[in-house]
């Protein structure tokens, strides 16, 4: 099983492509050439392994989750808002139409737990992506109705930013009395999503979900922690793109 594993994770991208790159450093000629083989090659491999991946994330990961025996949801949360993240565009076996990426489905999920567990009510926000014809928090907000039976009393769907998801959904909690709300979203995008809807004058306590660290882990390392993986190279990605996004925040508080 081990040796399976090990060819497929060097066979399959971005293992393969890894061993690509190896074999160009070899043949190619001049420095520069060598030099831009090695960067993007180290690069690739250290973004698509586990161990680095975890250690880009973790820091990001900071909120304990809620909603189980050890971790009541507190009472003075008075609303649940579920930020979204992205659409498929096709989804025949859904009807005409788009309906929610893996991302944001899994946030609508959590956020329908939280609701048969607190009978808060909810709040969606996400407006169109760049070339989608309809809104996100439309499209979750159908979910949690026909799929999970939830109650749905506010949609927000201008959004683009996750900045715009907080001063465009304050208002709607506003109108409705709600100061305290149990923000939900990925446990890595948690950080700056918060800061931005306390900016929004909120009480917040978050409300992770798809967590890529474990608290608990030991430390203590497999061989498929060395193994290149796609599915690590993307949550490398969501890693380099939230550290990125924090950092824009801040350029943009000193430029304020």
């Amino acid at each position: 099983m081990t040796l399976y594993s090990l060819f497929k994770a060097l066979l399959l991208p971005p293992g393969i492509i890894i061993l690509i790159l190896i074999a160009a450093f070899w043949l190619a000629r001049g420095v520069l050439a060598r030099l831009l083989i090695f960067v993007a090659l180290s690069l690739l491999t250290l973004l698509s392994l586990p161990v680095v991946s975890v250690m880009l994330i973790q820091p990001l990961e900071r909120y304990p989750i809620i909603g189980t025996d050890q971790a009541p949801v507190p009472p003075e949360a008075r609303a649940i808002v579920i930020l979204s993240a992205g659409v498929r565009r096709v989804a025949p076996e859904y009807g005409d139409g788009p309906t929610l990426d893996d991302v944001s489905l899994r946030r609508v999920r959590y956020g329908a737990r939280l609701q048969r567990l607190t009978g808060l009510p909810i709040y969606v926000t996400g407006g169109s992506a760049p070339g989608e014809a309809r809104p996100v928090g439309p499209v979750m907000a159908e979910v949690l109705i026909d799929d999970y039976g939830a109650q749905v009393v506010g949609i927000e769907s201008e959004s683009r930013t996750t900045w715009e998801n907080a001063t465009l959904t304050a208002p709607l909690l506003e109108r409705d009395g709600i100061r305290h709300i149990l923000l939900v979203s990925d446990a890595w995008h948690l950080p700056r999503a918060v800061e931005v809807f306390e900016r929004a004058g909120l009480a917040v306590t978050p409300a992770p979900t798809a967590q890529f660290h474990h608290p608990g882990w030991t430390g203590e390392l497999s061989y498929g922690d060395w193994l290149p993986s796609a599915k690590t190279l993307q949550t490398s990605y969501y890693a380099i793109h939230e550290h990125l996004g924090r950092l824009w925040y801040q350029i943009c508080d000193w430029m304020e």
